[in-house]
């Protein structure tokens, strides 16, 4: 099975401005986007995977305004993926507003592709920027560990599970740990893919389970990852769009 997946867009065209945070090219995302999935096409992915923050919401401005034009910029993003000929998965990120993802793209967060069963979680920080997974996400997350069904599984999230990534932002979950040993003890996920910490973090193995972390498409070079996975066996390629453009 062949996955493309990009991470922490942080786009804006109608929202004005670009991200707060210096180095995050979210102006120039929309262009970016487009040449990233039309490369990405052209290695015949069997899914595309958006891992969160597609769009660039000032933090605490939620007027109408601003809601209104975040929208707008969420479309760009659904225009794009849309013009391809395979599946997505898209969650939003802390830097979406979650229910515009979720009606821009409504699609199943748990279902079967390649002989895989995917589950996707939409998970939200809570004290001090931690992202927790709660109620009914994580009764999900056990129900999919406890599937009988013998489909190896694919997760994916918008924070980081593993490794631990507080440095400066408090990137993976408050017990993220914790949550890496029901994944790995479980022997029924074989890829885990997250993003929101911008630097990324190249596929690594715990037993059966590779984990990866994809860095941001709005930081230069505006890279991209591919997987191809078999069973427990996973290959993978980092292209930088800039070199594309």
């Amino acid at each position: 099975m062949r996955i493309l997946h990009l991470s922490d867009l942080h786009l804006r065209h109608h929202l004005p401005g670009t991200s707060a945070v210096p180095g995050r090219e979210s102006r120039l995302m929309p262009e970016i986007l487009a040449a990233a999935v039309q490369a990405g096409a052209q290695r015949r992915p069997d899914l595309g995977v958006l891992s969160g923050d597609l769009v660039d919401v000032p933090e605490g401005e939620r007027d109408s305004s601003v809601c209104g034009m975040a929208r707008d910029d969420l479309q760009i993003v659904a225009g794009v993926v849309r013009h391809t000929d395979f599946p997505w998965v898209v969650i939003s990120g802390n830097h979406d507003l979650p229910e515009q993802v979720e009606r821009a793209f409504p699609v199943n967060m748990d279902w079967s592709l390649c002989g895989y069963r995917v589950v996707s979680f939409e998970d939200r920080e809570q004290r001090d920027h931690v992202p927790e997974r709660r109620g009914g996400e994580r009764e999900r997350f056990y129900q999919a560990l406890g599937d009988a069904s013998g489909l190896p599984q694919i997760h994916v999230q918008h924070y980081v599970i593993q490794p631990r990534l507080d440095a400066g932002y408090p990137h993976t979950y408050r017990d993220g740990e914790a949550l890496a040993d029901e994944i790995v003890s479980s022997s029924r996920v074989r890829l885990v893919l997250s993003g929101h910490c911008h630097a990324g973090v190249s596929p690594f193995r715990q037993g059966d389970t590779w984990f990866s972390v994809a860095p941001a498409l709005c930081v230069c070079p505006f890279p991209v990852m591919v997987y191809d996975l078999d069973d427990m066996a996973l290959t993978w390629q980092r292209m930088d769009i800039e070199g594309m453009l």
